[in-house]
C-alpha cells in the first residue's frame, strides 16, 4: 500500500518526503515527479484554452 501513496504524491508533484527511495530508484521517482507536472501543467493550459474559445 505503501508504494501507491509514494506513487500518488510523486505524481502530483507534492513531494512530503515520507517515503524516500533508494539507488536508481530515485531517477524513477524524478521522472514520475516529470510527468504529473507535466500532465497537470497541459491538463491546466487545455482546460484555459477550451474556455477562451468559448467567449
Amino acid at each position: 500500500m505503501a508504494i501507491y501513496y509514494f506513487s500518488l504524491v510523486n505524481l502530483t508533484t507534492l513531494g512530503l518526503g515520507d517515503i524516500i527511495p533508494l539507488g536508481h530508484l530515485k531517477f524513477i521517482a524524478a521522472m514520475e515527479a516529470m510527468t504529473g507536472f507535466l500532465l497537470i501543467s497541459c491538463s491546466a493550459s487545455h482546460i484555459f484554452q477550451l474556455m477562451h474559445e468559448k467567449e
